[in-house]
């Protein structure tokens, strides 16, 4: 049955606003605690890994690590734009920076200094300059990582030691 359409109905006589008003004044008191709260998603900490394949390495063997490093480093030069190659490294960098045991970052980083020796001169190069674009970035978690590359590049071979660029 055809009514008229919508103007000819009649709007329902009923109080407006006030459901509204309780929402917005319960959602100002949440927010206003401050026990234990922090806004109105409380305090807690996202320990999500941020990157979840390099996450997976932990506990890994070192041949696993190696070739994990080097299919990463492959698909990161194979990034068409430099912005966006610094951008796909930068995760990974945070992500080792976050692995609370040190021992374990360090192998996982000693594995990326090797992977990276085993790349063509022509990636090697890209990851290179991703890498010092990075330090624009992030400059805590990159210079982090380069205390740590500083560390562990003397005790590897003259072989890596000689591929790895010097910054």
């Amino acid at each position: 049955m055809y009514d008229g359409g919508p103007l000819n109905r009649q709007p329902v006589e009923q109080p407006s606003g006030t459901q509204r008003e309780k929402e917005l004044a319960n959602d100002y008191k949440t927010a206003q605690r401050s026990d234990n709260m922090a806004g109105l998603f409380g305090s807690k900490k996202d320990t999500r890994p941020i990157d979840v394949g390099l996450a997976s390495l932990v506990g890994s063997d070192e041949a696993t690590a190696v070739e994990f490093w080097k299919k990463r480093f492959e698909m990161t030069a194979a990034v068409p734009n430099d912005i966006a190659r610094v951008g796909a490294l930068t995760p990974q960098m945070r992500e080792l920076t976050r692995i609370d045991n040190l021992d374990e970052r360090k192998r996982l980083t000693r594995a990326r200094l090797i992977a990276f020796t085993k790349l063509p001169q022509e990636q090697r190069q890209l990851i290179t300059a991703a890498r010092r674009k990075a330090f624009e970035v992030d400059p805590a978690v990159m210079e982090a990582d380069q205390k740590l590359v500083d560390e562990l590049l003397p005790t590897l071979d003259a072989s890596v030691r000689s591929a790895y660029p010097q910054s």
